[in-house]
């Protein structure tokens, strides 16, 4: 790594600390405070090892998900030659970007249900499979390769598939990196649809579980302190992870 680079992910990790680490070191005090006899004794601990799991798997997942159904349409759209059909598709993009999720919630109710996909962790991932900001990225993305590389490849013969895998796909890795951190954060911390799509208790997330033990009384504090530092470190992780490999791209 050259002494730029490391100098910027060094001043990026003092940010990340400043903002991610600090707050959670006065979690950690009330820690030595629990008790380790009665530490799996608490059905709190155990919900919170089952929402971990379904965290897990909607972060995962969802982000695959997601992925798969963005990038291809960012390159879709870049690659339309009529100026006015790519501004029509960036404008749907832009206005389900604004619109407010409540908006939305009552018609994507109505459809799980139909479908008898409500109080379902894969009704939940369709629900957010879609996500506009990240096809503009991606469209972001194609518009800054330079439109030669794809000329080229296009007089060689080179087919829509072997553009998006030999030329798009490999620049544009940086923003799917960038994509990934930003839509496992906001699946990580997803609340409104899991309260509007889950009952059963078993389903919940880590953010309903932590809202829960927030709304009770101060009984288990520091547990609950516990539970708030776990729920944070593999973000913190995953931050630090990315930004390396930003850099060294």
């Amino acid at each position: 790594m050259n002494p730029r680079k490391e100098a910027t992910y060094r001043m990026l990790s003092l940010i990340a600390a400043v903002i991610f680490v600090l707050p959670c070191v006065f979690l950690v005090f009330p820690i030595f405070d629990i008790n380790p006899d009665d530490l799996w004794k608490m059905d709190s601990l155990m919900e919170f090892i089952c929402a971990y799991k379904n965290t897990l798997l909607l972060a995962g997942a969802g982000v695959l998900i997601q992925i798969v159904i963005a990038l291809p349409a960012g390159y879709a759209i870049a690659r339309i030659p009529s100026p006015k059909a790519q501004t029509f598709f960036l404008l749907t993009c832009v206005f389900f970007l604004l619109l407010p999720q409540q908006a939305l919630m009552l018609p994507q109710y109505l459809v799980l249900m139909n479908i008898g996909w409500l109080d379902s962790l894969k009704g939940l991932l369709i629900m957010t499979a879609f996500q506009p900001w990240m096809i503009l990225l991606f469209w972001f993305a194609a518009k800054r390769i330079d439109s030669s590389l794809f000329d080229s490849a296009i007089c060689d013969g080179a087919s829509n598939w072997v553009l998006f895998r030999k030329i798009y796909a490999p620049i544009v890795r940086p923003y799917v990196m960038i994509a990934a951190f930003l839509s496992i954060a906001e699946s990580w911390n997803l609340l409104e649809q899991p309260m509007t799509f889950l009952q059963s208790k078993e389903k919940y997330p880590l953010s309903m579980i932590l809202m829960q033990l927030s709304a009770d009384s101060t009984d288990n504090a520091e547990l609950k302190n516990v539970l708030c530092l776990l729920f944070a470190i593999p973000l913190m992780i995953l931050f630090g992870t990315m930004v390396k490999k930003i850099i060294d791209t």
